[in-house]
């Protein structure tokens, strides 16, 4: 990001909390650690940017706000700068020498004043070594050193660690903006709501765009879906054919299940609310069409069913054999 691009997302996404820390650093209140805690996208990381802009620069404006220009605005928003140290996941964690060179990095002076900033992005990926090593360091916190913890997920973090911080909870993204955040990953409009119903996740929604993986999963089921709709028996079929090659790791077949769910959710909401807002809105012919034709005690029992395949998948049952026996049980219900 450039200096620029943290002040305006800072401020589109969190602004009440950007001008909360204003005060709290004009009144010289800040203190030595903090974890926020907000879902992927919240801007979590350009605020923790824009304090220690705000806190380096050197040319602030008479309403506190960094200038946005200057070197230094620039080398930390570009990550650039000495005495701004930030630490990401290697890999799938981070791991304990990690944390030891941060260490490191906190025993030194500052190399162009006497403060220094550390952000940990995703700090619920500290392996238990990492977090401990943590732990031991921010217990004696040392002047003119400011730490921001980001997090996804505070439960996952040490309570310990949590005790000697300052716990900022991020407000999520409002409707407009989690829209606009899924229309520069590409996503098209008619798969927001499915989306919104799977996952708050942008890293997620940005996996699944690769390879079209979204959209040939919607098609997939829509064309399930419309067989069952039909009450064509050959609908297992298309489990083997369509679905199974879609599916390459635990994560997504929890996607299936939920979606399998979700468009039955449709036909519930067709049936009793007469909401057009549908999960998958180019199947609403169909969903309109089954839930004019099926019952209330059907519906839920379909909807037991998929929500029974969690159940099988707990126990290492075969998820091929899971999604045809489940399609096999909704015929018998939907032909009874």
């Amino acid at each position: 990001m450039t200096e620029n691009q943290v002040i305006a997302e800072t401020e589109k996404k969190q602004k009440p909390l950007m001008n909360q820390f204003l005060q709290v650093v004009n009144n010289h209140e800040l203190s030595h650690s903090y974890l926020f805690n907000g879902e992927e996208g919240v801007g979590k990381l350009s605020l923790a940017l824009f304090i220690t802009m705000r806190m380096f620069c050197k040319n602030v404006s008479d309403d506190s706000m960094p200038c946005g220009h200057c070197d230094e605005c620039r080398r930390i928003a570009e990550q650039q700068h000495p005495d701004v140290v930030i630490i990401k996941p290697e890999g799938l964690s981070i791991k304990v020498d990690q944390i030891r060179y941060l260490k490191s990095e906190f025993s030194k002076s500052g190399l162009e004043g006497n403060q220094k900033f550390f952000i940990v992005c995703d700090a619920e990926k500290m392996t238990t070594g990492a977090a401990n090593s943590l732990l031991k360091f921010i217990e004696e916190p040392v002047a003119n050193i400011v730490s921001f913890l980001l997090t996804t997920n505070k439960n996952l973090i040490l309570p310990t660690i949590i005790s000697r911080t300052q716990v900022v909870d991020l407000n999520p993204l409002n409707t407009k903006m989690f829209n606009e955040e899924l229309t520069n990953l590409g996503v098209i409009p008619s798969q927001f709501k499915i989306i919104k119903r799977l996952t708050n996740q942008m890293s997620t929604v940005q996996e699944w765009q690769e390879d079209e993986w979204l959209t040939k999963v919607i098609s997939a089921i829509s064309q399930w879906f419309s067989m069952l709709v039909q009450r064509d028996n050959t609908s297992f079929v298309l489990v083997q054919s369509n679905i199974m090659p879609l599916v390459s790791d635990n994560s997504k077949r929890q996607v299936i299940i939920d979606m399998l769910l979700s468009i039955f959710e449709d036909v519930l909401d067709a049936k009793y609310t007469g909401s057009k807002d549908y999960n998958f809105p180019k199947q609403a012919q169909n969903i309109e069409q089954l839930s004019q034709s099926i019952n209330e005690a059907k519906l839920i029992q379909i909807m037991e069913v998929i929500l029974n395949c969690n159940n099988q998948m707990a126990v290492n049952v075969s998820f091929q054999n899971i999604l045809e026996a489940t399609t096999l049980k909704i015929m018998k219900i939907l032909n009874s």
